[in-house]
């Protein structure tokens, strides 16, 4: 309740300095807790599909190729934490209302896409990939991690279908562009592969997932 509008408040104040925002102070708090109760819901909706589908069978995409990738588990910060920050930026960089509705219209959207591919085709990572020694400071955060989830969910990565169409939103902002928004897709993607949360095939169709409903979106809200 006190770090929400203590975030909106450092939002607007980024927003108004480096991206030219045209939101009002009471606009960025709106917004804040809007995405705060969508960010909730989601996580709610992503655990609870984990939790109703064990009748179903679930698969491994792994290929050989999977297996030649090495396990850096020091990638689980860029993983956890990349992630939140460019989400971060999406937010403070919203020019209006409208525009950050349509935003999160695109995350509800992909949201409900890849949780109906969860429930409907169950799918893991290999079990010899989570068999690890938490002996760092890297491999206990990432033993954290994969604890709060029961490997179920993973093909498409909703991981990179989110980075992707976060990515897509801030590639038009000056302060970021074409090649940041890209190489934070990029940074995901191989963080994704090296602390061996997923197999490529999760990543490829995450990535592809998050650009449909990107381009999808944008068609939607300008025809």
């Amino acid at each position: 309740m006190i770090s929400v509008p203590l975030a909106a408040t450092l939002f607007w104040w980024l927003g108004v300095r480096y991206f030219n925002s045209q939101l009002r102070f009471l606009e960025y708090q709106q917004f804040a807790a809007v995405v705060t109760v969508g960010v909730a819901g989601g996580y709610q909706l992503y655990f609870w599909v984990q939790r109703n589908r064990f009748r179903r069978r679930a698969v491994c995409l792994k290929i050989s190729l999977d297996d030649r990738i090495p396990f850096v588990p020091e990638w689980i910060w860029l993983y956890s934490f990349l992630y939140y920050l460019m989400m971060g930026v999406t937010v403070v960089s919203i020019q209006d209302l409208g525009e950050g509705v349509q935003i999160i219209f695109g995350g509800m959207i992909l949201l409900l896409t890849g949780c109906a591919i969860f429930y409907f085709f169950p799918t893991y990572v290999p079990h010899t990939f989570r068999k690890f020694e938490a002996t760092t400071l890297s491999t206990r955060y990432l033993a954290f991690v994969q604890s709060m989830d029961n490997d179920r969910n993973a093909f498409p990565s909703m991981h990179c279908a989110l980075a992707t169409y976060v990515g897509l939103v801030v590639m038009d902002l000056p302060i970021i562009g074409i090649w940041i928004g890209s190489a934070y897709i990029g940074f995901i993607v191989i963080s994704c592969l090296l602390v061996k949360q997923h197999v490529i095939a999760d990543t490829v169709a995450g990535v592809a997932l998050g650009a449909l409903i990107f381009y999808l979106n944008l068609v939607l809200n300008t025809g």
